[in-house]
């Protein structure tokens, strides 16, 4: 019973998201695929995609935000990732009408855990040269 209240308040609690759009912070994201073991890869991946820039805009590709995920290919299926785990529908069905570059820093980096999923999502990111993983 105890676990069950604990987990419907954790549930609807709200999330802080920061607005700081560059830079390297945790991740406010501590959702199912959230693991901190990956927060290296993380920090990598960002290093290397974007700098650490949640605006970032890749000048010859459709690629966005701080890891650079393919907009015109990402944005729809990481929509729907995101409501397979839960959470705010509402706010996350509205992130297919904007660009990745404009989604906040938590739904970019809940998007990066989603699609790492525990290190089986590691093929989208083609870093091995600089040993991210």
């Amino acid at each position: 019973m105890i676990a069950l209240l604990v987990a419907a308040v954790i549930a609807v609690a709200p999330v802080q998201v920061s607005t700081q759009t560059i830079g390297y912070a945790e991740s406010s994201y501590q959702g199912k695929w959230y693991h901190p073991k990956w927060e290296k890869v993380r920090k990598c991946i960002m290093y290397h995609e974007s700098r650490f820039n949640y605006k970032a805009k890749n000048k010859t590709s459709s690629a966005r935000g701080a890891y650079q995920f393919l907009d015109s290919q990402w944005r729809e299926g990481l929509v729907w990732m995101m409501l397979d785990e839960g959470g705010n529908i509402k706010e996350i069905k509205s992130l297919r009408n904007k660009p990745i570059h404009k989604w906040n820093r938590y739904y970019q980096d809940r998007s990066f855990f989603t699609a790492w999923r525990h290190g089986a999502g590691k093929k989208h990111w083609s870093l091995q040269a600089h040993r991210c993983y």
